[in-house]
């Protein structure tokens, strides 16, 4: 007789996955860079806004500088925003 294979979930299998739990998806990464002018319109201010929220040293360094001036990849500019104090956008 040939053994059946408990399923995922049951009581003899190992645990399948909860029932509306969210499953990881692969991210896309993004390899673009976004200056102050990008930054500035994906958080709604003014580009002058973010120079100074580096100058005050509020916001992640830079993924890369080309002739002294700072980009970032969207993605961290992205976890920046979702972790910043007072991000408005984060209870709605």
């Amino acid at each position: 007789m040939i053994a059946k294979r408990p399923r995922p979930g049951s009581a003899d299998g190992p645990p399948g996955p909860r029932r509306g739990a969210r499953r990881e998806v692969p991210q896309m990464t993004d390899r673009t860079l976004w200056s102050y002018k990008e930054i500035a319109a994906h958080i709604r201010v003014q580009p002058d806004t973010v120079r100074s929220y580096r100058k005050h040293g509020l916001l992640p360094p830079p993924d890369h500088v080309e002739k002294g001036k700072p980009y970032w990849h969207p993605d961290t500019i992205r976890a920046w925003v979702a972790n910043r104090p007072g991000n408005r956008s984060r209870g709605t």
